[in-house]
């Protein structure tokens, strides 16, 4: 369940997860649905025919992709099986090495505060490796904790040319969700600063 969690995290960016996610229903016969979107993420052009494992009436798997969603459903024992294939078949061996995702990272001397924006692809469910940084000299190419003062802000804006994130391209990160206390709909992806 922590690795689907991580896989979840990942794509938290303030726009997919108010529009996609993870589902896990039961089915009445007994069993498990797993519905996750693949809409705006490295698997976005994934596909997989239906593919069904039977053991037994209450011990089977099957696995499809359809309209967008990787669709797994299964007997009552059998959810962790379909969130395994989901993670350590479906995922790499058809992940888009093009598609990269927005991830914000920690500034030396202002961690916590301000975050410069980088792209990033998947590495494995809950890891993004960084491909590109924005330039660190251009205002827009940041996002900062709204509950910095306007001095640290002036601060931070004169001193520009002076910033270095914590990462570089090429490291691998494992982000988290950042969600400002005071605004419910700014979220966005930080890599979490290096101890």
């Amino acid at each position: 369940m922590q690795r689907i969690q991580r896989w979840y995290t990942i794509h938290c960016d303030g726009d997919w997860e108010h529009e996609y996610g993870v589902s896990i229903s039961t089915l009445d016969n007994p069993g498990w649905d797993v519905q996750i979107n693949l809409e705006d993420t490295c698997l976005r052009n994934a596909q997989l025919e239906y593919k069904l494992i039977q053991r037994s009436p209450t011990n089977w798997i099957g696995c499809a992709v359809k309209e967008g969603s990787f669709n797994g459903i299964g007997g009552p024992e059998n959810l962790s099986e379909i969130l395994t294939y989901f993670l350590d078949e479906f995922l790499p061996n058809n992940t888009d090495t093009e598609f990269t995702y927005r991830l914000h990272l920690p500034m030396f001397k202002h961690q916590g505060q301000l975050w410069l924006i980088a792209d990033a692809i998947v590495v494995s469910e809950s890891a993004l490796k960084i491909v590109s940084l924005s330039n660190p000299s251009l205002p827009n190419s940041y996002e900062w904790n709204l509950s910095a003062d306007d001095e640290l802000l002036n601060q931070i804006a004169s001193n520009l040319f002076d910033m270095h994130p914590v990462f570089q391209i090429g490291d691998v990160v494992e982000p988290v969700v950042y969600q400002s206390p005071d605004n419910m709909l700014r979220t966005f992806l930080v890599a979490p600063a290096k101890k």
